[in-house]
């Protein structure tokens, strides 16, 4: 062993309440200040993390396979559609997704210990729900979409009754297998790309179902409308998006408060990031239809996002004055190019109204996800991380 390696002897208790075992490894994480609190996290041999998932995913999946083979069974149904009513489809639907929540909210109180390391206290009560409803809005919306998919490409195609059994087992247990990892792979950091991935991959997926009915003759709100197709599908990204949003927000500035203090900035700051998720959820609630007053609410819940946003933007250098130089800098001329959109849109009319909309929403989000990132680095401070592994 050379002079720069050094042995580390942790005590037993310790050991045991990791749960550590020859060829498991320990991340070390050292923050650059002078506070002195290293970071143990254990890091568990491949094998051992897929052996609780392995056990565990197939006790749903063969009661709900024995649900799927007696209700057809009892029916004296030979051939099962693969998609349609009565289908392959409408059982995962309904008990891949009863399955799957159940088995996430199982291993979410199951792995409290790994989670409460950076989701603590009354945060890991709190969050749960905002949580668990944005996994199975996910998980709901992949699954319709997966068998919408099934069915273009095997269109009125059927099974008997055992194939689609086991057709039907498979694909119950890769939902609850996926749920599962999802709660073993749970951090900040998974919260923060599923947030991307959805608002950007929701929002995608709107415009090209609706790319037949010119939706860009009308303005973005119109994917979300009783005359768009899969309208459902727009307004649950923007209401999926705002949840994920409120749980990183209040990850985020738990921690802030723990880490700087309570203060009057970071108070303000908070109240402006869970206003905008809020609007953002309210004009995915409220849709756009006609001139009633379900407009009039969608046209409030997008106007106090603008607002919120263009607020934080003018006074993020007072609301965070840690933040570098810049990304101050970024965020006035970000707020610099919205403010000269709004003029080329109106007075101007440079702009289309589409244009405009989709200019604003991109430059807002971007810079939001921006902030986001950065808040979340203001938690943990810069730091170095090493990696040992048990002997």
């Amino acid at each position: 062993m050379s002079s720069d390696n050094h042995k580390i002897a942790l005590p037993a208790a310790v050991i045991k309440q990791l749960r550590l075992h020859v060829g498991d490894q320990l991340q070390i994480t050292v923050p650059a200040d002078d506070s002195q609190q290293v970071t143990l996290k254990a890091q568990h041999a491949t094998r051992e993390q897929q052996t609780l998932p392995t056990r565990w995913f197939l006790i749903p999946s063969i009661l709900a396979s024995l649900i799927f083979f007696g209700y057809f069974a009892s029916r004296n149904q030979t051939q099962i559609a693969l998609t349609g009513n009565d289908s392959i489809a409408s059982a995962v639907i309904t008990l891949g997704l009863i399955t799957g929540s159940l088995s996430f909210i199982f291993f979410y109180f199951i792995q409290k210990r790994d989670i409460q390391r950076w989701l603590t206290g009354s945060l890991y009560w709190r969050s749960f729900p905002t949580i668990l409803l944005s996994f199975i809005v996910i998980l709901t919306v992949a699954v319709l979409g997966f068998f919408w998919f099934m069915g273009i490409l095997f269109k009125s195609v059927t099974f008997d009754q055992f194939t689609s059994t086991f057709l039907f087992f498979l694909f119950v247990s890769l939902i609850n297998y996926l749920m599962i990892l999802s709660v073993t792979a749970l951090s900040a950091n998974m919260i923060f790309l599923l947030l991307i991935s959805v608002i950007v991959g929701g929002a995608l997926s709107a415009m090209i179902t609706n790319s037949n009915k010119r939706w860009w003759e009308h303005n973005i709100s119109f994917l979300g409308t009783q005359k768009a197709s899969y309208s459902w599908q727009f307004n649950l990204t923007l209401i999926v998006s705002a949840l994920l949003t409120l749980a990183l927000v209040d990850f985020i500035f738990v921690n802030l408060q723990k880490r700087f203090g309570t203060t009057r900035r970071l108070i303000t700051l908070r109240i402006l990031l869970t206003l905008t998720a809020l609007s953002l959820a309210g004009v995915g609630v409220f849709a756009n239809n006609g001139r009633g007053w379900l407009h009039l609410i969608h046209d409030q819940m997008a106007s106090l996002m603008v607002y919120c946003i263009i607020a934080i933007i003018i006074g993020i250098r007072y609301f965070l004055p840690r933040l570098t130089p810049e990304f101050i800098t970024l965020s006035y001329v970000i707020g610099g190019l919205l403010v000269t959109a709004s003029l080329l849109f109106q007075p101007i009319g440079y702009l289309s109204l589409t244009a405009y909309e989709l200019i604003g929403f991109t430059m807002a989000f971007a810079w939001l996800l921006l902030l986001l990132q950065r808040l979340q680095r203001l938690v943990v401070g810069e730091q170095a991380t090493y990696t040992v592994t048990i002997e």
